[in-house]
């Protein structure tokens, strides 16, 4: 699978939205299951930082609940993630659709060790099954959106964020991770934010990482992800992919 994305999103899984690697366990992104049809829009903007130079790039990243089915008796939900990156080339859209079942979302979960299938569709391709949990992409989405809860996670006291929900006093969750990839490591600190209002419950999300191969500095970057919108009337981009 041809992969078109740009360095920019980068980590937002913890993303290193296209750096790679394995799961940041921070909850991912799933703190809580809202509602069928509950989506989130955060603004992102990635910096990263290879052999000197640095590059940002800005998006979008939206993550909605599209679906309800049962498998093995075993209530379960279609989670959908689009990221848009901003590039000079235009815009570069990557939709993953996983479905995992509803006891494994929510905080302290681990939803990317049990999604039982999904889809990826980039750009203009055609929707693609997901056959390959450690390809980039995939990795990707199972290493930042869906990872579980962090052996070395603090708790935060809370701080106020004003955004489309008007003020929130957001409690927040530290922590840092250390993750093995092709001779070397990825390197995580994160920080998100929380409160119930929020579908998914993440108010704001921040990464710091450093990759390493043979015990040298090869990329480092951060990744921010600022609420920017939500709805309860989500619809699958893939409605024909279940």
């Amino acid at each position: 699978m041809r992969s078109i994305l740009p360095l920019g999103l980068l980590a937002a899984l913890v993303l290193l939205h296209l750096a790679l690697s394995q799961t940041v366990r921070a909850d991912g992104l799933i703190y809580q299951l809202p509602g069928d049809g509950a989506s989130v829009r955060y603004d992102s903007e990635g910096t990263f930082v290879n052999n000197g130079q640095e590059q940002t790039r800005k998006g979008s990243l939206t993550i909605s609940s599209v679906g309800q089915t049962t498998v093995d008796n075993e209530k379960c939900r279609w989670i959908e993630f689009k990221n848009v990156a901003k590039t000079d080339q235009g815009e570069q859209i990557m939709i993953t659709k996983c479905l995992i079942s509803e006891k494994d979302l929510g905080k302290g979960k681990s939803p990317g060790e049990h999604m039982i299938r999904g889809w990826i569709k980039q750009g203009d391709m055609e929707p693609q099954a997901i056959s390959d949990l450690k390809s980039q992409p995939t990795r990707m989405i199972l290493v930042g959106y869906l990872a579980g809860p962090a052996a070395n996670a603090k708790e935060l006291d809370g701080t106020e964020i004003d955004g489309p929900l008007g003020k929130l006093t957001c409690a927040g969750v530290t922590g840092d991770q250390e993750f093995p990839r092709d001779n070397g490591t990825l390197n995580i600190n994160f920080e998100n934010r929380l409160h119930a209002k929020v579908p998914f419950g993440v108010v704001s999300a921040l990464w710091k990482w450093e990759r390493k191969t043979n015990g040298q500095l090869m990329g480092s970057g951060t990744s921010k992800l600022t609420l920017a919108a939500t709805s309860t009337t989500a619809l699958s981009d893939l409605p024909d992919r279940n």
